[in-house]
């Protein structure tokens, strides 16, 4: 069990030896590449899910697949919370049409395009120009306006890829990040789109809450995307994901071993990960044991404890990590907002609407109704619990 063969890979963003039970998921996605491919309507994609379940993972998915399926992809790309979205969209749209160019049909048509990219960034109150070499296009993506702008810009990367005979895959992870303005403006674009029949489409990713984002920017997005949630792993396909790397290595577990494994990361891709990755450098024999799994649990939780759960706790303030203790202290989510501003020690759940604004601006809890919290991290409360008790 030599560490440098580990086939276990933890991590953001990392893809896993074996990518168990999102079958469906590719299956919709290679029917959304087909369907535009062949000229008719399908809706982009919306994945949302609590941080660790592998959003990311399967948004990398996606590109390779659209790669090979001909597509030019802007690769995924994280959406900051502080920059101006269309800077970022400036950038994909320019990283697109450089793939399209790749294959020199329709150059005249792409240069167009391209200075309708640099028209665009122009435009962005103290953006940055794209520097290409070639004049800025005039009347097409300049307005100012976000919403009228990215439409335009959207189209002309649609035009594009129909004159090259391919299709624009944007990968946008992270969405949660954008504001209403942001989404509105993404929403009124993918509408463009859909209008004029052209093969853009787009995979996006983010936190739990960003449906409800997404229908209060614009009420038709329930109508213009798809959403799928991401959660945990089933029982079998969570096996598959501790199992199959380790016997891809030439390693296994015992029947028991695996069981409790699987019950402990609770079916998270992410805690699989680690819980593979802390066993094989614990264990010394093929198979892995109750036993090995008994003696490197507390290894598991010290690496979770450090490189998961304590660097989220780390980005809240004093008084923040105090509103996520008192969540804690109520068992499992969601919360009621009231209860938790008692556990908090006020009385009134105003004084600490600030705090758990500011936490849900983090990405730390969401709200999944009115008048309810809930922490984004899997299985937080239990460490908060024991490790930051209330109080």
């Amino acid at each position: 069990m030599n560490k440098r063969d580990n086939p276990y890979t933890p991590g953001a963003g990392r893809k896993p030896r074996t990518l168990a039970g999102r079958d469906q998921d590719l299956e919709s996605f290679q029917s959304l590449v087909e369907r535009l491919d062949a000229g008719s309507y399908e809706r982009s994609l919306i994945y949302t899910g609590l941080r660790g379940v592998g959003k990311t993972v399967l948004l990398m998915e996606f590109d390779v697949l659209a790669s090979e399926a001909g597509w030019a992809t802007t690769d995924v790309q994280e959406v900051g919370s502080n920059a101006d979205f269309r800077t970022t969209f400036a950038g994909m749209a320019n990283r697109l049409l450089m793939n399209m160019s790749r294959r020199h049909r329709a150059k005249q048509r792409i240069e167009r395009a391209l200075s309708v990219v640099k028209a665009f960034s122009i435009a962005i109150p103290g953006g940055v120009e794209i520097k290409l070499d070639m004049e800025t296009s005039s009347g097409v993506a300049d307005s100012g306006d976000p919403e009228r702008d990215l439409a335009d810009l959207f189209r002309e990367i649609g035009e594009v890829a129909q004159a090259n005979q391919m299709g624009a895959l944007f990968l946008i992870d992270e969405m949660q990040n954008l504001d209403a303005r942001s989404l509105a403006a993404i929403c009124m674009g993918f509408q463009a789109i859909s209008r004029a029949g052209l093969p853009v489409a787009m995979v996006g990713a983010g936190l739990p809450d960003l449906r409800v984002r997404l229908l209060s920017a614009k009420p038709y997005a329930d109508r213009l995307f798809s959403y799928e949630e991401l959660g945990r792993l089933p029982e079998p396909a969570a096996r598959s994901a501790l199992i199959g790397p380790a016997a891809a290595a030439g390693a296994a577990y015992d029947e028991e071993a695996a069981r409790q494994i699987v019950q402990e990361a609770a079916g998270f891709p992410y805690f699989i990960q680690e819980y593979g990755r802390e066993l094989w450098n614990f264990a010394e024999t093929t198979p892995i044991t109750v036993d090995d799994l008994d003696s490197a649990r507390e290894i598991v939780k010290d690496s979770l404890a450090r490189n998961f759960f304590g660097t989220r706790f780390e980005m809240a303030t004093d008084t923040e990590q105090r509103y996520l203790s008192a969540m804690a202290s109520l068992g499992e989510g969601p919360y009621p907002v009231g209860e938790v501003a008692h556990a908090f020690g006020v009385s009134d759940q105003r004084r600490a609407s600030m705090h758990r604004d500011s936490l849900i601006q983090k990405g730390l809890i969401w709200s999944p109704r009115r008048g309810q919290v809930d922490f984004t991290v899997p299985l937080f409360a239990a460490f908060l619990k024991e490790n930051h008790p209330v109080g």
